[in-house]
């Protein structure tokens, strides 16, 4: 019998064909795993699975990482993080990203529907290995081997959710496998199938736990960046402090804690030019620095017969208008801080003409993103060694720290040939370090959230240099999540829609 356990292994790929956009339908083939590689009994009608081999727990975990190839990794964390803040507009004129560019987004968006479900899908995934790689029986499985999966998995987990409450807030928390329903097990499985959602405290407390298990067992480093490791936790972890509480009550402290266990670590340092980050192997067979020491996880792709980056069919190349074209007022802010080295890193023009018409940009200097630029082989970097410094930088400014804070902030200046940081005061420091955020990290999926947490989404957006403030009329507080989407409240009487949709 194929087990709820082996509907787990391909729910990614399920719902990737289900939901994939309308230009690439992009399938990650389904392997030929059978019961007998997975240990499965034929007979065995129950939910009761040993995991009886190294090799079963090794190949459920490496399908836990292949959920970092759904649309939410490779397409709508940038389009929620970049053009729903003043870095890009929605580009393509599809009818649910022009929904997020312009605040207008509702429960039946098709975003919001996927991402709700591809998140939950990284959690379904993650608890399986969570409750059941510890009693695996193999003697070739070493206890410290099953920790380190425990914790590579609590941190895909961690990471869902904390996707998971930032979009939505209160959030049902579902920690263990969902067996099999039947008539004998109804009573039983049905809160589990449909639970309330849990106030966002209980997610990220929750969050917290599983970085913190992650941060004590992964290993210590690796150079295959696509392997979930110490460091990694911790830099998540300092993402989290700055946003649990955010704006007023943040533990700056803990951010502080956890950027530096990062930025200490001599296995970690900047790349000489940060354009070295993206670009394409003189082959073209990969990026020139896969695996650089800048990166804490990258997603490694190499073929379409295993992961392949398809994100740079949706924001390079003239053959239709592709998602998140880059703002006026993202050009306006490099200009304006001379930033050269980075804008020629994170945008490319080309000519258009004759390919579609914009009434922002004109056809012989369109922009495109230029942070993704090699097809298919190209790896995504996810999480890099800058950010980290920069939430350090804040933490300590936040704390009172303020040369130790222009410190790290000159690191990232001065890589992008500017110089050192001016700022006299706290407040002049906030603002300086929230610029070179959003310089350094344009087009990665931050912006948005960056503006949420710090409380200033709203009067940032309100005050754009560009059309996007128009929008942003609409923008108040309940906009600064999304809503609950229909298709799960139509099936769970428990959810509540949130405030404002």
């Amino acid at each position: 019998m194929k087990t709820k356990i082996f509907n787990q292994i391909v729910l990614a790929v399920l719902l990737i064909a289900g939901t994939s956009c309308d230009d690439f339908l992009v399938r990650m083939p389904v392997s030929d795993v059978t019961d007998e590689m997975l240990g499965i009994d034929p007979n065995d009608s129950g939910d009761s699975v040993k995991y009886n081999s190294a090799e079963l727990a090794e190949s459920i975990l490496s399908s836990a990482y292949r959920s970092f190839q759904t649309e939410y990794y490779q397409l709508d964390r940038y389009i929620l993080g970049d053009a729903q803040a003043d870095n890009c507009y929605s580009g393509e004129p599809k009818a649910q990203t022009v929904q997020i560019d312009q605040f207008s987004i509702d429960a039946n968006n098709g975003n919001v529907r996927r991402d709700w479900s591809y998140m939950y899908g990284q959690v379904s995934g993650a608890n399986s290995i969570i409750q059941w790689v510890p009693l695996n029986t193999d003697p070739n499985l070493s206890e410290t081997r099953k920790k380190e999966i425990v914790g590579e998995a609590s941190f895909i987990r961690a990471v869902a959710y904390f996707n998971l409450v930032r979009l939505f807030g209160d959030v049902p928390l579902v920690l263990k496998e969902i067996p099999t329903i039947s008539n004998d097990n109804l009573e039983e499985v049905y809160p589990l199938l449909y639970p309330a959602r849990q106030p966002a405290d209980s997610v990220y407390a929750q969050i917290i736990r599983d970085l913190e298990y992650a941060a004590a067992n992964c290993k210590d480093y690796s150079a295959n960046k696509f392997v979930i490791t110490k460091p990694l936790a911790h830099a998540v972890l300092a993402e989290v402090y700055s946003t649990k509480g955010a704006p007023d009550n943040v533990d700056w402290a803990k951010v502080k804690l956890h950027a530096a266990i990062v930025t200490g670590n001599t296995n970690y340092d900047l790349l000489t030019a940060i354009d070295d980050l993206w670009a394409a192997a003189a082959d073209e067979s990969g990026n020139k620095n896969e695996h650089s020491k800048e990166s804490l996880f990258e997603v490694d792709c190499n073929s379409w017969a295993t992961i392949g980056n398809w994100s740079y069919q949706m924001f390079m190349g003239t053959d239709w208008k592709k998602f998140n074209t880059p703002s006026k007022d993202i050009e306006k802010a490099f200009n304006d801080a001379g930033d050269t080295r980075r804008k020629q890193a994170s945008i490319l023009y080309q000519d258009v003409t004759g390919k579609w018409s914009d009434q922002i940009w004109p056809a012989s200097a369109y922009p495109f993103i230029y942070k993704q630029r090699v097809n298919e082989k190209g790896n995504i970097i996810l999480w890099r060694l800058a950010s980290t410094i920069l939430l350090q930088a804040e933490a300590e400014n936040e704390l009172g720290n303020l040369e130790p804070a222009k410190t790290l902030l000159k690191k990232i200046r001065n890589r992008a040939g500017l110089g050192n940081p001016v700022s006299t005061s706290k407040e002049q420091l906030r603002l300086e370090i929230e610029k070179e955020r959003r310089l350094e990290l344009a087009f990665e999926g931050y912006r948005w959230f960056d503006l949420v947490r710090t409380g200033r989404a709203i009067e940032v957006m309100q005050s754009c240099s560009d059309h996007q403030s128009g929008y942003a009329v609409k923008l108040n507080e309940n906009r600064l999540i999304w809503p609950i989407p229909q298709t799960e409240l139509d099936q769970n009487d428990l959810l509540i829609q949130n405030a404002g949709y």
